[in-house]
């Protein structure tokens, strides 16, 4: 004997299980998808945060219990998603310096251009 059957699932728990896997691949596929458009750093970003996500969709909903660890993990993890915005923010509105070996190339063709007779 291997012990008692397993409990059968309820119509409603077996749509609730459905609904889940497709989440799962909906997300796993947004995903994927998204890993074309970001950098690495910023794919880890989007990760993190949403682990935060759903820690705190099982604290906030679920009513799951909340250390003061899994707060503090959730805080920073918040903290440093929105850190990394910033500084990505800056640094797209930054202007691109020009390289040393482009401005001399340019020089060069200026000078290039004023030996050449008229």
């Amino acid at each position: 004997g291997g012990g008692p059957p397993p409990p059968r699932l309820s119509t409603a728990d077996g749509m609730l299980l459905l609904a889940s896997c497709v989440n799962a691949v909906a997300i796993s596929w947004a995903g994927i998808n998204a890993q074309a458009y970001v950098t690495a750093t910023t794919f880890m970003v989007l990760a993190n945060l949403n682990k935060f996500v759903v820690v705190a969709f099982g604290i906030a909903v679920l009513h799951e219990a909340s250390s003061w660890q899994a707060v503090v993990g959730c805080g920073t993890s918040l903290l440093g998603g929105a850190a990394y915005a910033r500084a990505r923010s800056n640094l797209a509105s930054r202007p691109t310096p020009v390289k040393c070996s482009e401005a001399e190339a340019d020089d060069e063709d200026d000078e290039k251009a004023s030996l050449q007779p008229a």
